[in-house]
């Protein structure tokens, strides 16, 4: 009866939050991710233009082509904090 049916709706209801809570998690990782990416795409572009100078032809493409897919991963309609964390690793590292 109707005691079944709120029952139901109650559970449904439940999913519905869990599901959008998940969501949003992952919303704020990548939001997240995205604004650690471009604080440090803009610090490594500064850098490299002070000190591109000081460091090898090679150090400079590799830190270069490390700026570019990070920013092409930040750029994507529906960018992924994974790839984003991965790429903006990489780019520290390098």
């Amino acid at each position: 009866g109707i005691r079944w049916s709120l029952r139901c709706r109650h559970r449904e209801d439940g999913q519905d939050a869990e599901a959008n809570a998940e969501a949003d998690k992952k919303r704020r990782e990548t939001v997240e991710a995205r604004n650690q990416a471009e604080s440090l795409i803009h610090s490594s572009e500064k850098s490299l233009k002070e000190y591109g100078d000081k460091v090898s032809e090679t150090d400079r493409k590799a830190i270069s082509d490390a700026i570019a897919a990070l920013k092409a991963a930040t750029e994507v309609s529906e960018p992924d904090a994974e790839d984003i964390k991965a790429k903006t690793n990489t780019l520290m590292e390098g």
